[in-house]
């Protein structure tokens, strides 16, 4: 399976060019699935500590403009996540838009952070533990949003179910935390791990950085303030025999042990 994972900016005044990077490159790369970061079409209201519901209304509207543009521009399936009301909801929805442009609800963010400049409880409502794995293209997918990242034990219940590879798309600053959870999950899950985040231009909340790394952890292809986007071919093989290996197999005996 060929993977690309974009940056994407914080300002909307970007969004237009970024969007016609993406075309080009994806046009280029002819890649099977587009990653992208967590509500990439979403100006990041979420810092404010009290909620307007006419701002909510505004970012959900904008970032399904924003979308759709984009959706028209490219013909690859994406998986990046929206900001959504669902009966009654406001979520962080992470999905798949598939070939006809049809969108599949994966999972709603589970883990909220309620500290600057992610006041994210203050805007969204709690959704379900991202421990599902999802059959996409033929392929077994996991996705975690920003902060579900640092939940080290999803990666292993996502193994218990053969995952192939996991999505992190996120938004996030360059603390080396956020990596060394990427490559942990990888190793836990015996999977492949595909990041994403968006980049600031006019503040410093955002830092860019999408990544893959093997099912051993082993860093794939990056992306930096010069290149914002890179497309990796990913051997499943290399996943499935990985879940024969340690760490995997320790944490298969462990877990029907605890079970």
């Amino acid at each position: 399976m060929k993977i690309c994972t974009a940056e994407f900016p914080d300002e909307q005044n970007l969004y237009a060019k970024a969007m016609e990077g993406i075309a080009q490159h994806v046009s280029e790369t002819n890649p099977d699935l587009l990653v992208l970061p967590e509500m990439p079409f979403a100006p990041w209201v979420f810092h404010a500590d009290t909620y307007n519901e006419e701002t909510w209304q505004h970012t959900v509207e904008n970032h399904a403009h924003w979308l759709t543009q984009l959706s028209n521009m490219i013909p690859t399936p994406i998986i990046t996540s929206r900001p959504i009301t669902r009966d009654k909801k406001n979520l962080n929805e992470a999905f798949y838009m598939d070939h006809n442009r049809d969108i599949h609800c994966l999972h709603a963010k589970r883990y909220l952070p309620n500290d600057f400049p992610a006041l994210e409880r203050v805007w969204f409502h709690e959704g379900e533990p991202a421990d599902a794995v999802f059959d996409i293209q033929g392929s077994k997918f996991g996705m975690q949003l920003c902060s579900e990242i640092m939940y080290t034990e999803t990666p292993r219940k996502l193994a218990e179910n053969d995952v192939d590879i996991i999505v992190q798309s996120r938004a996030t600053g360059d603390h080396p935390r956020w990596r060394a959870a990427s490559l942990l999950a990888a190793s836990t899950a015996g999977a492949y791990v595909v990041g994403a985040n968006r980049r600031s231009v006019d503040r410093d909340w955002f830092t860019g950085g999408s990544w893959a790394y093997s099912p051993e952890g082993e860093l794939l292809a990056e992306t930096s303030a010069t290149v914002s986007f890179v497309t990796v071919e990913l051997d499943l093989d290399r996943a499935t025999n990985a879940k024969g290996e340690y760490p995997v197999t320790m944490y298969k005996h462990y877990n029907k042990l605890e079970s």
